[in-house]
């Protein structure tokens, strides 16, 4: 009996030493990984190559049948100037179209002012260097329309986004290998990324109501339309192995 006793304490006491020792090895720090977190942008600027912009038209009448086609005349209207600029019809699109009675108030009371039909059309224009002509065509032919959300921008931006991306990596990159010469250690691979992305258009105030040309000195002036530069971001967060 004490024979086996023996031999049972000497068998756990080699599994307790046994266990003790693979503890102590793994948690040595020769496998204890270090690790440098980091992040980097990348911006790319860019001239604009397209607009979009919408026209709304809004006519008031006695009768909802004389509102829609004082708007359906005025709508031709400008269809017509935008297919004069080589606009194709892919590119206008009837984004709304409404039919409501228009009410104001006077002391106190609602007061009936007509029928209103109005109808908005989204419009994108490739040939940028007419956009300013074509805004001066549709003011000076067409009266009380409204032209807003204009928006310059980029159609294609993958060639930007690319080069951002590259330029995004290389800060995070630049970073990472100078927090290694800092803590005198060696750059390893990277172990993770993740990547942000933000493209920023140029959207202009240009809401205004556009009424009938007066034929003046002032009205020879033709529409201004900078655009400035556009910019696309890639953001990417890192992290790299410390060696």
């Amino acid at each position: 009996m004490t024979k086996k006793l023996s031999l049972v304490f000497l068998i756990v006491l080699l599994l307790f030493v046994s266990c003790a020792s693979s503890g102590n090895s793994s948690s040595g720090t020769g496998n204890v990984s270090t690790t440098v977190s980091v992040s980097g942008t990348g911006t790319v600027y860019m001239k604009a190559d397209m607009v979009s912009f919408r026209v709304e038209v809004s006519e008031t009448r006695d009768t909802t049948s004389l509102a829609q086609q004082a708007t359906n005349k005025k709508v031709s209207s400008v269809l017509s100037v935008l297919r004069s600029f080589g606009i194709p019809e892919e590119d206008i699109a009837t984004t709304s179209l409404s039919f409501y009675t228009d009410y104001s108030w006077e002391n106190g009371r609602q007061i009936k002012n007509g029928e209103t039909v109005s109808q908005s059309v989204a419009v994108k224009m490739k040939d940028l260097d007419r956009f300013s002509s074509l805004v001066d065509a549709l003011g000076s032919s067409v009266s009380g329309i409204t032209l807003s959300g204009v928006n310059f921008d980029v159609e294609d931006k993958s060639s930007a986004t690319a080069a951002a991306r590259e330029a995004a990596y290389a800060d995070a990159h630049f970073k990472a290998a100078s927090y290694a010469k800092y803590s005198g250690m060696e750059l390893g691979n990277p172990i993770s990324l993740s990547e942000g992305y933000s493209s920023v258009g140029r959207t202009v105030n240009f809401d205004y109501k556009m009424m009938e040309t007066v034929a003046t000195a002032e009205s020879s002036y033709g529409t201004e339309t900078p655009t400035g530069l556009l910019s696309v971001s890639v953001n990417v967060s890192a992290v790299f192995e410390l060696r």
